[in-house]
């Protein structure tokens, strides 16, 4: 569109001129407020759609290459549908319907454009150990490197991180003594965004490992922008390297594919992750759909750290030639599925001009001959729907564009065993004989601010803390399933600290439908996804690495921005999120609903970041509150608000530890000012005890 969509609406809809301050100030950050809309990546999109949000008649954004839409309009008829195909936007001529047919369409033919693809260069070799990979892909790069010096001077090879680069060892014994390495020019196909001395740095791995012990000149060697990489700044690093890309493409460094003009190097040695990603293309991650750009980048990464650029797709699949390794039984599971053709890995994108070859061991290749269902459709990774529906998560095609979704009020689940209801609140005593050793009573309480509406309260004391985490893993997988079939979807909250380690058994419970479930954090810490100190850290490594919830579905803040800032930009997804149907609003408060909120105590029984005494715990109109006086360090974090935690459908209350028995005492019998006594739930709260933590009810 030659003029700014924000002129545009204001043009089409001139009552709506006071608007006009308030869009450009949300489009403000992203440098969009005055210049035509020539280039979009689905972060600038997404504000685009957030800043639009307000118009009369609504505008829908799709982004074709990313199979998204970033809005829903809540008035067909007054709408329009604006593309953004190729980083520019257009409007859709037809209707709603035509649009979702042709998208239907369109995705049906590249699913098989992709198997065909696939299947006719995808080939594997089998080794007997990882040993013998390694030496076999040293062997398979020698004698491409000396093809292509021979035929044209240059050769383009391309890295990646991990194991790889250990491998690459090889190539340092005497029989390939006469490689020329002068003639290499040395790229990497993703960098995690840290400085270059930083341990992370697929360069400084590469460095480490291979790069000072062969004379590849150091002008051939082509890492990411040393200032973009000490500043974190992804985008900035992603544009950098695309533009040395093109300027060796005009040098005739780098060749061109010839039907795409996409540059074409001449190998690539690749890896793939247990979870099937490859580079940093992870499952379920938009940009695993980007087509206009050579190299992209992420700031969310399910892998940390979460900050990264990477090639895209097509220039992936241009190469000449593509070697896959892969090496261990924690990736047997990924390649099976990738050679049943499962699409949702991006592994399984994988091809090649020439040749696109995976060189496995013994352990990777162990489960081939397993007949594996696709974990999911493809159209699970698409966010679609018609102006007032909430997109399905069925993998059936047809059943894709759904009615509109029932979301009923879930109920309580079963209790593991049955509880008597005598006096003021329901307790609950588990041992190893898994029995009730002590009377059961029941309790009414509010369940948010109004005091209309009664809660049920139960308090579960088990004899270890292992018995505590089987329980916990059984509650939190029966409301998963619940919820699932319900509504087709999980939203999940979780707190940090020692509540995290409690989550283990969850890890093992095979029913679970990862694919539905929503994960955010009741706190967090404002520090660096990657500092020691981070809930999204501590969760990541016990937790979320070990279960395949999309990316797409894990909602950490923005850690690149001030307490107050981060604070607000939470609220705002939250609110973005209750406007698709992804969250539930209370009826009785009008505060979002979590299905489940999993929570722990402090030893001075404070809960998320509300501490005793403080101005927090009072706070009443908003969702997320900064917090910059943390008694507890580090100082700055963002909290969910009370209102927020007590609108919750369910809430657990974890707490383990003889030096959490006073507070837990306090705040069950009410006899102190704790913030945990402040907890409540919509439909019920439970306390998961073990008995050091009970000791002086």
């Amino acid at each position: 569109m030659e003029e700014t969509p924000v002129h545009y609406l204001l043009r089409l809809h001139p009552d709506q001129e006071g608007d006009q301050k308030a869009v450009r100030a949300k489009l403000g950050k992203f440098g969009l407020q005055d210049e035509p809309t020539n280039h979009l990546d689905m972060q600038t999109i997404d504000a685009l759609a957030d800043a639009l949000d307000g118009f009369k008649g609504g505008v829908v954004l799709v982004s074709h290459d990313s199979r998204l839409i970033s809005r829903v309009c809540q008035d067909e008829e007054k709408s329009e549908i604006w593309v953004v195909k190729d980083g520019t936007v257009t409007f859709f001529q037809g209707t709603f319907e035509e649009y979702k047919e042709e998208l239907k369409r369109e995705i049906k033919a590249e699913n098989h454009m992709a198997s065909y693809s696939a299947n006719t260069k995808r080939e594997k070799k089998v080794f007997d150990t990882e040993d013998d990979v390694a030496k076999a892909m040293a062997e398979y790069t020698f004698n491409l490197s000396k093809k292509f010096c021979k035929k044209r001077g240059y050769f383009t090879i391309v890295l990646s991180g991990g194991d790889l680069v250990l491998w690459l060892k090889k190539l340092l014994v005497p029989e390939y003594a006469d490689t020329e390495w002068s003639k290499w020019h040395v790229f990497w196909v993703d960098e995690r965004v840290v400085p270059l001395d930083d341990k992370d740095s697929n360069y400084k791995q590469t460095l480490d490992s291979f790069l000072s012990e062969v004379p590849i000149p150091t002008s051939n060697i082509y890492a990411i922008d040393q200032n973009c990489a000490a500043l974190g700044d992804a985008k900035g690093a992603a544009i950098l390297y695309e533009e040395c890309i093109k300027r060796l493409v005009n040098q005739n460094i780098i060749r061109t594919y010839k039907s795409s003009g996409f540059p074409q190097f001449d190998l690539q040695l690749l890896g793939m992750g247990p979870d099937g990603h490859m580079a940093s293309l992870f499952p379920g991650h938009y940009q695993i759909k980007e087509k206009a750009s050579l190299v992209t980048y992420i700031t969310n990464s399910p892998k940390l750290p979460p900050k990264r650029i990477t090639f895209t797709l097509p220039v992936i699949n241009c190469a000449s030639y593509n070697l896959m390794a892969v090496c261990g039984e924690a990736q047997a599971d990924a390649v099976a599925k990738v050679f049943n053709d499962d699409f949702n890995l991006p592994s399984a994108r994988l091809s090649a001009d020439t040749q696109a070859i995976w060189y496995l061991d013994k352990a990777a290749a162990s489960h081939f001959f397993v007949s594996m269902a696709s974990s999911s459709s493809f159209l699970r990774s698409i966010l679609f729907s018609s102006p007032t529906n909430f997109p399905s998560r069925s993998d059936s095609l047809s059943s894709f564009f759904p009615k509109n979704l029932t979301c009923s009020p879930p109920s309580t689940p079963s209790p593991l065993l049955s509880v008597s209801s005598i006096g003021s609140r329901s307790i609950r005593r588990v041992g190893d004989s898994r029995r009730k050793l002590s009377e059961a009573r029941s309790m009414a309480t509010t369940a948010s601010q109004t005091g209309k509406e009664e809660n049920k309260k139960r308090v579960e004391i088990f004899d270890t803390e292992e018995n505590l985490a089987i329980d916990l893993a059984k509650y939190t997988a029966d409301l998963s399933d619940k919820f699932c079939k319900e509504r087709g979807a999980f939203t999940v909250v979780v707190s940090g600290g020692s509540l995290i380690k409690s989550l283990r058994k969850l890890v093992e419970v095979d029913s679970i439908d990862w694919s539905r479930w929503h994960f955010f954090w009741v706190d967090e810490r404002v520090v660096p996804k990657h500092h020691e100190d981070s809930n999204y850290k501590l969760a990541y490594d016990n937790f979320l690495s070990k279960v395949p919830i999309p990316p797409g579905n894990v909602y950490a803040i923005n850690d690149s921005l001030s307490a107050e800032a981060a604070a607000d930009d939470y609220e705002t997804c939250l609110k973005h999120l209750v406007k698709t149907n992804v969250l539930r609003v209370s009826d009785s408060t009008g505060f979002p609903k979590f299905d489940l909120m999993l929570l722990g105590m402090g030893p001075d029984g404070h809960v998320a970041s509300l501490f005793p005494g403080h101005g927090l715990c009072n706070e009443s109109k908003k969702w997320v509150a900064s917090i910059t006086d943390s008694p507890k360090p580090p100082s700055e974090r963002i909290t969910f608000t009370f209102p927020v935690i007590n609108s919750s459908a369910h809430v657990a209350l974890v707490v383990c530890g003889s030096g959490k028995a006073e507070p837990v005492q306090m705040a069950l019998n009410k006899t102190g000012s704790v913030p945990a006594g402040s907890v409540s739930a919509e439909e019920e709260l439970v306390w998961f005890l073990d008995k050091p933590a009970s000791s002086k009810l």
